[in-house]
């Protein structure tokens, strides 16, 4: 398999480590792998910082079988044994919980079992790195989402510590464009699996990104939102809202 990716790829993906602080000396890194298109490239490019990186760290990729019929876990094994990467299938009955309690949300009900599902394996295996392969696009329609949907400014942390794990969450690919990522998978000729889920593409996230899909190709805009995502001292923010008694009091002061 071709693992040769353009200097500007591999720059971002470099920036985004050096930034953030997210693979050391002696970590051990599980990658989440979905085979979707985001988790298999990750593992394709970690699979090359663990041959040319300067430090050292163990890479192992992990899969979650939620239950449902079409399983994918046999073409993620073939992925692994053509790059040599160690893999292990986590087999759980998601997709029955999910399906016999009709539950709200479905997709954030899956993701939160998932991702227990790792963390528990992460644990007992002492592993401190577990990598998603969440890119820019990802982080820009969180961002749009926290406002739409929470009224919270939020963002997706390319690290961000789970102190009852004690494992860090990373994100190596947090610098890179959703296009360049498909470009590089199709230029491969890899086969993607497709979700076995019922519930996929019917998700706030994929409203969001349907809303918003025009403005996305306009760099200007995207550039301005990932500049909004950034701590400064630029914001300009209403002060936060106060104590509901003590505006009553105050508004009585104001009005006979």
């Amino acid at each position: 398999m071709d693992l040769s990716f353009d200097s500007s790829i591999t720059a971002k993906v470099v920036k985004a480590v050096a930034e953030f602080n997210l693979i050391n000396e002696g970590d051990r890194v599980a990658v989440g792998l979905s085979g979707g298109k985001d988790s298999t490239f990750l593992l394709m490019i970690l699979k090359i910082f663990a041959e040319h990186f300067k430090k050292d760290f163990k890479l192992q990729a992990v899969h979650v079988d939620p239950g449902f019929e079409a399983s994918t876990a046999n073409k993620i094994e073939n992925f692994c044994q053509d790059l040599n990467i160690d893999l292990k299938i986590i087999k759980t009955r998601i997709a029955e919980y999910i399906t016999e309690a009709e539950t709200k949300n479905p997709c954030s009900k899956c993701a939160h079992f998932r991702k227990g599902a790792i963390i528990n394996y992460l644990k007992k295996n002492h592993f401190n790195k577990l990598a998603f392969g969440h890119h820019l696009d990802d982080a820009v329609e969180t961002f749009l989402m926290s406002i739409f949907y929470s009224g919270q400014l939020k963002a997706l942390q390319p690290k961000r510590y789970l102190s009852e794990s004690r494992v860090d969450i990373i994100r190596p690919l947090i610098y890179l464009r959703e296009n360049v990522i498909i470009e590089e998978i199709e230029k491969r000729e890899i086969i993607i699996n497709k979700s076995s889920c019922p519930y996929d593409g019917n998700t706030a996230r994929a409203q969001v990104r349907k809303d918003f899909a025009r403005y996305f190709t306009d760099q200007q805009f995207f550039s301005n939102l990932l500049s909004a995502m950034r701590e400064n001292n630029n914001q300009e923010l209403w002060p936060e809202e106060e104590d509901f008694q003590l505006l009553s009091r105050k508004m009585k002061k104001h009005w006979k």
